[in-house]
C-alpha cells in the first residue's frame, strides 16, 4: 500500500427497506426448443448486465426499469425492484451485477454511487443498501463489481482509486488512495488462480493480478491496443479477455480481439475483425470461451486455448452479455429487443463459421487443360493454417443439356488447400461430367466458389465469379 492510503470498516446498513419480490413470471418463449426468446416484463426495461446464480438460473439487471430479474432455465421469471436514490430517477438503475459466494446478488446503482443487495434463498427479503460508516460506497463511485474466491465482494473505482471489499459479514476494507489502481473504464473479474484480474488504470497495454489483501499486485503486459472491456477465467488456469474500440456518435465500436493469459505468463491474443467488439466473455461447459459482442456485426463467438475462432450470426438477435445457464445452455440479454435468449451450444455451432476464412479474388476463373485454377489467400491474421476444400456450382438454377429440371449443379469436384497465414496458393479442380455438360468451351456461365475449412458444417466463404470454359 501506497504512503497515506487508509483502510476502513464498516457494517451493512439497511438505509433501504424498498422492495417487494414479483410473482415469478412463466412467460411463452418463441421459437424452437434450441431457440427460446424471453421478453422481460417490464417494457423497456433498459437490459445491461447477466450472470450465472448458485442454482444455475440466470440474474439481470434492468437500467432504466429500476429492477434487478432472475429467469429460472424453465423460464420463469421473478423480479427485485431497486430504491431510486431520487423519486425522479429514470436512466440510473442496476448495471454491473455479480453472484457472491452465498449466493446472493450484490449490483452497482445510482450511476455506480450505491450497491444494493439481494439474498434469493430467502423469499421476500427486502433488498438491502450498502453503506460505509452510513456513507453510501464510502463517497467513492464504482466502476464494476466482482465476487472474489474467498467469498469477498470486490467493488473499484470509477477514477482507478484502489478497490472496496466487503466481507460475507458485511465489514467493508478500502484500499482508497492506495494499489490496485485499475482501469476507470475496465472491468474486473476472479481469475483461475485464486486473485482478482483487471484492466491497468496506465492503458490498454496490462491487466492487473491483485492478491486478495486489495493491495499487492503484479501487471501482465499485454500487445499494444484497446483496454480489456471485458475478462473471464478460464480453462486450464488461463485468463481471457476481450478488447475493441470505443464507439463513436454514429459507429459502434469494433477492432475487437480477444486473447488470453497463460499460467506461464504468455500472452495469445486472435483478432476479430472490425465489425466485432467481444463485449462479454462466458466459460462454457465444452472447455472453450463464449462471447457476446457490442460491433455491428451481430454475432455470438466461441474460442478455443488453441486461438479456433468461430462466429455465429444472430440474425435480429443481439448478444449484448453472455452466461451459461445450469442447463449448459448459452443465455444472453437483448437490450433492444427487452429480452432473454437461451441457445443450445449446438444450435450456435451449426450456424458458425471460422473467423480468419479465406478468401477468394473476384473476377473471371478460365479453363486450363480442363480444370478450374483458383486462388485462395489464408487470411495474414488466421490464428492456424488454413485447410479445407474448394469446389464449384452454378450461381443459379440450369438445365443439363437442355433437359430435365432446372437446378443448382456442382460443376467441379473439391479441392483440398493448406495455406499459411498471409499466403496465397491456387488449387486446381477438376470438371464433374456434370460440368463439362454445363461449361462447354468457349461459353462463360456464372458460377459460385465454395470455400469450407476443415472441420466446419458449412461453407465460409462463397464469392460469385465468371467461368470460362
Amino acid at each position: 500500500m501506497r504512503p497515506g492510503a487508509s483502510v476502513r470498516t464498516a457494517r451493512i446498513a439497511r438505509l433501504s427497506v424498498l422492495v417487494a419480490v414479483a410473482a415469478p413470471l412463466a412467460l411463452a418463449s418463441s421459437a424452437s426448443a434450441a431457440v427460446q426468446d424471453f421478453p422481460v416484463p417490464t417494457p423497456d426495461s433498459g437490459l445491461t448486465d447477466i450472470a450465472t446464480g448458485k442454482d444455475g438460473s440466470l440474474w439481470f439487471s434492468e437500467q432504466k426499469g429500476y429492477k434487478v430479474g432472475r429467469i429460472t432455465t424453465a423460464g420463469q421469471i421473478t423480479e427485485w425492484t431497486i430504491p431510486r436514490k431520487d423519486a425522479d430517477d429514470t436512466d440510473f438503475g442496476p448495471e454491473e451485477l455479480t453472484v457472491a459466494a452465498d449466493g446472493r446478488v450484490w449490483v452497482l446503482s445510482d450511476a455506480h454511487a450505491s450497491a444494493f443487495v439481494i439474498d434469493p434463498a430467502v423469499p421476500g427479503t427486502p433488498v438491502g443498501r450498502y453503506a460505509v460508516n452510513g456513507d453510501e460506497l464510502g463517497g467513492r463511485r464504482g466502476n464494476d463489481i466482482a465476487a472474489a474466491p474467498d467469498g469477498t465482494v470486490w467493488i473499484t473505482d470509477s477514477v482507478g482509486d484502489g478497490v472496496l471489499r466487503i466481507a460475507p459479514d458485511g465489514r467493508g476494507a478500502d484500499t482508497r488512495g492506495g494499489a490496485p489502481e485499475c482501469d476507470f473504464d475496465g472491468v474486473i473479474a476472479p481469475g483461475p488462480d485464486g486473485k482478482m484480474w483487471c484492466a491497468d488504470s496506465g492503458g490498454g497495454d496490462a491487466l492487473k493480478r491483485i492478491e486478495l489483501d486489495g493491495v499487492n499486485n503484479v501487471a501482465v503486459p499485454l500487445a499494444p491496443g484497446f483496454s480489456a472491456g471485458a475478462l473471464a477465467a478460464g480453462p486450464g488456469g488461463t485468463m481471457w479477455f476481450g478488447r475493441f474500440s470505443a464507439g463513436t456518435i454514429g459507429f459502434k465500436p469494433g477492432n475487437g480481439s480477444i486473447g488470453f493469459v497463460a499460467p506461464d505468463g504468455g500472452v495469445r491474443e486472435f483478432p476479430l475483425g472490425d465489425r466485432v467488439a467481444p463485449s462479454s466473455i462466458a466459460a462454457g461447459p465444452d472447455a472453450a470461451m463464449w462471447f457476446g459482442s457490442a460491433g455491428f456485426d451481430q454475432v455470438v463467438g466461441r474460442v478455443t486455448t488453441s486461438g479456433a475462432v468461430t462466429l455465429a450470426p444472430l440474425g435480429a438477435r443481439r448478444a449484448d452479455a453472455v452466461a451459461f445457464g445450469g442447463d449448459g445452455a448459452l443465455w444472453f440479454i437483448d437490450e433492444n429487443a427487452n429480452r432473454l435468449t437461451r441457445m443450445t451450444r449446438d444450435e450456435v455451432v451449426k450456424g458458425a463459421t471460422p473467423v480468419g476464412a479465406p478468401t477468394v479474388p473476384a473476377g473471371t476463373l478460365r479453363t486450363s487443360k480442363g480444370r478450374v485454377p483458383v486462388r485462395v489467400t489464408c487470411p495474414a491474421g488466421a490464428a492456424a493454417r488454413c485447410r479445407g476444400t474448394v469446389r464449384l456450382r452454378t450461381a443459379s438454377k440450369v438445365k443439363v443439356g437442355g433437359r430435365g429440371k432446372a437446378a443448382v449443379r456442382t460443376v467441379t469436384s473439391s479441392g483440398r488447400y493448406t495455406l499459411s497465414p498471409g499466403k496465397t496458393g491456387t488449387i486446381r479442380v477438376s470438371y464433374t461430367a456434370t460440368g463439362r455438360k454445363v461449361v462447354r468451351k468457349g461459353r462463360t456461365v456464372r458460377t459460385v466458389v465454395e470455400v469450407t475449412p476443415s472441420g466446419a458444417k458449412k461453407v465460409a466463404t462463397k464469392r460469385t465469379v465468371k467461368l470460362r470454359g
